[in-house]
């Protein structure tokens, strides 16, 4: 027995940026294969509401530690400094978000959006994060209409077929999964504008800790990130073992349509096979200058944080261990 068996578990409440799906089940395949009691962690999941809720409610709720976009970090630590969430290990090296078209829409182009209808969960990050896109595109964010709907995705899917929007906002990842579980092909279904392709230094979702956990147990951190990454490695290495782990956990989920989520989480957010064998997991500090200042402009926000005050890279393993084995993303 190993004396880490031996210690006292610590109780950490670990917030969601959903449900369990295959877009967060490596936290599940790290969870059941003991990597967080390793290291003397005991993870209680809550199941989110929306990646771009995240930060907001570590703050309002006292988790320790959550999963949810950077983006929504920035502007916590701009308008509660010292309170925010800090990122400790980013999961999505690109933007997940797009605005989502019917396969056949004349739209071609962010500029043919003037005029039009782009409807959302209110707490989509693409939606809180169209002002961006819309300043680096070169359109007036008012001139496009933009709808708020709480309905499911087989809902909002509806509002495209009969035309009451033009467009979606939401993740390609979440909606293709949508299309997949109503039996439908996502190519002749639907089309996408790319957030990754007008902001390229927007980062997605990362694991983020309370300033408290980072400033009084920063090893217990350390720990933490240190299981996650071995929980994300072994996804990248073998997707079938966490859809596995996630179907164990929720015996309701659908393994295939969660396998191509998953898969689309990899190769659309994370950055797909040369960012991954990069080396998962960190930023580049001239990305999220650039985007501190964008979001700052365009959301018009208090006070533009430092880089230090939304990232911390000190508690990343060694790059060595952030490689997975070659990654073919199938």
């Amino acid at each position: 027995m190993c004396s880490s068996d031996l210690r006292p578990l610590r109780r950490i409440r670990f917030l969601l940026n959903s449900g369990f799906s295959g877009a967060n089940a490596w936290f599940l395949l790290a969870d059941e294969r003991g990597y967080f009691r390793r290291e003397g962690i005991e993870v209680e999941f809550t199941p989110g509401r929306g990646a771009f809720t995240a930060a907001g409610r570590m703050v309002g709720e006292g988790f320790d530690v959550g999963y949810g976009d950077i983006q929504a970090v920035y502007e916590q630590a701009a308008t509660v400094p010292g309170k925010s969430p800090v990122g400790v290990y980013m999961m999505m090296d690109r933007s997940p978000s797009v605005i989502i078209l019917p396969a056949q829409s004349p739209i071609r182009s962010a500029e043919q959006l003037k005029g039009r209808t782009i409807t959302g969960h209110a707490t989509d990050v693409a939606l809180n994060t169209f002002a961006q896109y819309a300043q680096v595109a070169g359109v007036d964010a008012a001139s496009v209409q933009i709808g708020t709907n709480e309905g499911n995705w087989k809902e909002l899917l509806a509002l495209l077929d009969s035309g009451e929007s033009d467009a979606l906002f939401g993740y390609l990842s979440t909606s293709s999964a949508a299309v997949r579980t109503a039996g439908q092909d996502v190519g002749t279904r639907l089309r996408f504008l790319r957030y990754s392709e007008m902001l390229p230094d927007f980062y997605g979702s990362a694991v983020m800790v309370s300033p408290k956990l980072l400033r009084e147990e920063p090893e217990l951190a350390r720990g933490l990130v240190r299981a996650i990454n071995q929980g994300v490695i072994d996804t990248l290495c073998d997707p079938d073992a966490a859809i596995q782990a996630l179907v164990k956990r929720d015996p309701r989920q659908n393994p295939v349509v969660e396998r191509g989520r998953l898969r689309d989480t990899m190769v659309e957010d994370m950055g797909g096979v040369d960012m991954i064998n990069r080396g998962v997991g960190d930023v580049e500090r001239p990305r999220v200058l650039a985007a501190l200042k964008l979001t700052a402009e365009a959301r018009k926000l208090p006070r533009t944080p430092t880089v230090e005050e939304v990232f911390e890279r000190g508690l990343l393993p060694p790059l060595e261990e952030r490689q997975p084995c070659p990654v073919h993303l199938r």
